[in-house]
């Protein structure tokens, strides 16, 4: 027993200089310096062994361990590897590894929290070599041929940040734009990476660059991953519920749902909070013939036409598998959907519905509906129109991103760029509390898809086989 404690002991001292080979380890009341990762930081960890992500956001509500994991991946990003399993890091070339810290205000912020940090989990059995700049803080940490970190603040002007190439920048707390720009240049040569751990109180921008980035042709940014935890994440990883609770106390309820649950005032009235690129945008496939489509579209006058394509399949799930977003008059709308249908192979339409607005009223058979409706009864479609019921529908389409199972009913084809970009962005109107009225013309018809409930059946296949012969 004596031995067993003497080991322990021994054991605890070692980790107690090298803490961050203690890290990620599940925890044992025997060890205490192990610490475990909570599940954001455990998500924020397994996605980085993905070489495809280029960009991470780690956001949320306080005391999540932003700062606690940002410095952990820069320290192992120069030592080449996690240090508690051995496994290597991936990098294009065999430099030294070179890593930019970005804090904010050098002595609130850096010398409070980012600068103890960095000596917290700094190994004590790697070498490393600091420099203090004028404000009495340790910026540079160089350890040798296994590469260096410097830290920076986003009080400096944006051109310092330039000429420099590296491999990491990490941003604790917001960045400014053109700091990031700057920053951000320098990853180029080695094709690095950013890691920013945050919690949006400010910087908008930032979610909708960063968090929201898309590609030239409107896509989503594929390579950012977002992680977005709240403060009871960490309850038993470093903080208790009362401490949150006794913490929760002193704020307004805005400031609760910042600064405990990480969502920014622009943030909160989000209409499908549920909505998560990772989750729910897929790369498109070729639809099975089986698969039910329902089609929606939304007129206006003076504005172009939305038309969205929903799939449900024989597993269940849906999928939002083609949107049209064009000019033009009633025809020619119609005939682009019967384009669509033929071109993508959509064998099985279930309904095409429009907007009741499209009908003039008794009596007008040059309407909208009836001019798209002849040019498809052409094809042998027909065109119903649609219900108005826009509050069961918001409520439906927000079950179906995540269902009482904890997982989506729907996904997204990666291509559908304009109801992407409206799921993401659709809000409440502050003041009548009903989802805006601007930008929410794939959303209406997503809504109006999502009252529909199709649910999957086998194809009816029709056979002479077994009937009796008849005299005509």
């Amino acid at each position: 027993m004596a031995d067993d404690e003497a080991l322990r002991a021994q054991i605890n001292a070692v980790f107690a200089e090298n803490r961050i080979f203690a890290f990620n380890q599940r925890r044992n009341p025997d060890y205490p310096e192990m610490r475990e990762a909570n599940p954001p930081q455990r998500k924020l960890l397994e996605a980085w062994r993905n070489p495809a992500y280029k960009v991470f956001t780690y956001s949320g509500g306080n005391r999540i361990g932003k700062t606690t994991v940002g410095a952990i991946i820069a320290i192992s990003t120069v030592l080449g590897e996690w240090p508690w399993s051995g496994e290597k890091l991936t990098f294009p070339h065999k430099e030294p590894r070179k890593v930019r810290y970005v804090g904010q205000a050098w002595e609130s912020h850096i010398k409070a929290v980012v600068e103890p940090a960095l000596d917290f989990w700094w190994p004590k059995s790697v070498k490393v070599e600091t420099k203090k700049n004028n404000q009495g803080v340790d910026y540079f940490w160089n350890a040798g041929r296994k590469g260096s970190v410097e830290i920076m603040s986003n009080v400096q002007d944006s051109s310092v940040f330039e000429g420099w190439s590296g491999d990491l920048v990490v941003y604790d707390e917001p960045p400014k734009r053109d700091v990031r720009v700057a920053a951000a240049r320098g990853l180029i040569d080695r094709q690095g990476r950013e890691l920013f751990c945050m919690t949006l109180l400010k910087e908008a921008w930032i979610h909708r660059e960063v968090i929201k980035a898309t590609l030239p042709d409107g896509s989503p940014d594929m390579s950012v991953y977002n992680i977005s935890g709240d403060i009871y994440s960490n309850v038993g990883y470093g903080i208790t519920a009362e401490g949150v609770e006794q913490f929760r106390k002193t704020l307004t309820e805005d400031e609760i749902q910042s600064r405990l649950f990480g969502k920014p005032s622009y943030m909160s009235s989000l209409v499908f909070p549920k909505f998560n690129r990772q989750m729910h945008v897929k790369e498109r496939f070729k639809i099975p013939l089986d698969a039910l489509v329902d089609i929606q579209i939304d007129f206006h006058p003076s504005k172009k036409w939305a038309v969205v394509f929903l799939a449900t399949l024989k597993s269940g799930f849906k999928y939002v598998c083609d949107e049209i977003w064009d000019r033009g008059n009633p025809k020619y709308i119609a005939e682009e959907i019967l384009r669509r249908i033929r071109n993508r192979n959509y064998e099985r339409v279930n309904s095409i519905g429009i907007d009741p607005l499209a009908k003039g009223g008794e009596g007008n058979d040059i309407d909208v509906y009836s001019i798209m409706a002849e040019a498809l009864a052409s094809r042998n479609y027909s065109l119903e129109t649609a219900s108005k019921d826009k509050d069961n529908g918001i409520a439906i389409v927000n079950d179906l991103l995540l269902t009482e199972n904890e997982m989506p009913g729907i996904f997204f084809f990666k291509d559908c760029v304009k109801t992407i970009e409206q799921v993401e962005n659709l809000m409440y109107d502050p003041e009548t509390f009903k989802a805006q009225k601007t930008d929410d013309d794939f959303t209406e018809c997503l809504y109006r898809l999502a009252l529909k409930n199709t649910q999957w059946y086998p194809e009816v296949q029709y056979s002479n086989k077994d009937r009796k012969p008849v005299m005509l």
